[in-house]
């Protein structure tokens, strides 16, 4: 029987508000479209304002990738400047942008798990993360919006006592994570129910141009950090993780695999702390002025800012083009065909976060 659904805008697999209009013959999905546009702020008109407060705005398009905004941001403003960073500041923007990067695909790995009924490992995978937030909260005084990032270089140091502090917890996350990836990986019911499902040619990413984790799930490998490196990514070993078959579970693993090389490069990184000059901040002689861009790998995929300053603290102009925004396109062609108890598992795999879409 032929029927249209309203999948959405408030459905219990999303956190945040799409709608996907669903044509269904019997139980399979034959079309769909999607709507957004739910949630949108307008948010890139009120960044034309003092480029100081700039880093606190761009942290909250989004709460759980606010560092790699932020740093994004500064890198962009940066450059209209002419402002060169301490090193001490670039190397603690590294390991607070890796620690958010774990934070984020843990708990994109547990909503997965959650979607298809494993409620019990959803919640270890959070309690999981509760960890990296209580690190997040030591290293920045706050658990998600850090505040951390400013024009210039970064608000609080990583003296030596917290660099041992994050090293002994490196080697304590790596092992709960290596006992949630062996229960991931080693499930026979998991795999099942992932593998097949909402497949992405590795031509069909390549032409939509998904970034991120969807990206890599399909074989592509392009990772910001290793393309065109920024901040201590230069320095520090980065080899973008590729899955080959592109369903979901290729997806989730790409993150899981993901888990471990962020605390490899926090390992590279901590070293370099020690005997690096304790200057985290350089105040700028100039303002914004010209136009300029910058690109960070964010947990979700590539994030791109664009500033355009008028030599005055005020801003001319600012755009972003979120990870998300540019992988949205791929949830239609996958839903298209697909099983209608698929269609919220299949989104959740992508990672979605639709206050970055819509901005």
């Amino acid at each position: 029987m032929k029927t249209t659904i309203q999948y959405g805008p408030q459905h219990p697999v999303w956190v945040e508000p799409i709608r996907l209009k669903l044509n269904v013959d019997g139980e399979f999905v034959k079309d769909v479209e999607y709507e957004g546009g739910f949630v949108h702020r307008g948010i890139e008109k009120r960044f034309e304002f003092d480029y100081n407060k700039g880093p606190y705005l761009a942290e909250r398009v989004c709460g759980i990738c606010s560092t790699h905004h932020s740093t994004c941001y500064c890198l962009a403003a940066e450059k209209t400047m002419n402002l060169e960073v301490s090193r001490r500041a670039t190397i603690i923007r590294t390991i607070i942008c890796e620690l958010e990067r774990l934070h984020s695909h843990i708990l994109a790995v547990g909503l997965t798990l959650e979607a298809i009924g494993f409620e019990n490992l959803f919640m270890l995978c959070f309690r999981t993360r509760e960890s990296v937030l209580d690190v997040f909260e030591r290293v920045t005084g706050n658990r998600v919006l850090h505040g951390h990032n400013i024009v210039g270089g970064v608000t609080r140091n990583i003296g030596p006592e917290m660099a041992k502090e994050m090293s002994d917890f490196c080697d304590e996350l790596e092992k709960k994570c290596h006992d949630l990836e062996n229960m991931i990986v080693n499930s026979y019911t998991i795999k099942q129910r992932m593998k097949g499902i909402g497949i992405m040619s590795e031509k069909l990413a390549r032409d939509l141009a998904v970034v991120g984790p969807v990206a890599r799930g399909s074989n592509v490998a392009y990772d910001v950090r290793h393309a065109d490196p920024y901040i201590m990514y230069d320095e520090v070993k980065v080899e973008p993780i590729v899955e080959k078959d592109g369903d979901c579970w290729a997806r989730s693993i790409v993150r899981v695999r993901e888990w471990f090389q962020s605390i490899d490069i926090i390992r590279q990184c901590l070293p370099l702390l020690d005997g690096t000059p304790d200057e985290i901040f350089v105040k700028s002689k100039a303002l914004p002025e010209g136009e300029h861009f910058a690109r960070v790998e964010a947990p979700r995929g590539e994030l791109f800012y664009y500033l355009r300053g008028k030599k005055s603290k005020e801003l001319d102009r600012v755009k972003i083009r979120t990870s998300t925004y540019g992988n949205a396109p791929g949830i239609v062609p996958l839903v298209k065909g697909c099983h209608l108890a698929d269609v919220g598992f299949i989104t959740v795999t992508f990672d979605p976060c639709i206050g970055c879409i819509d901005r």
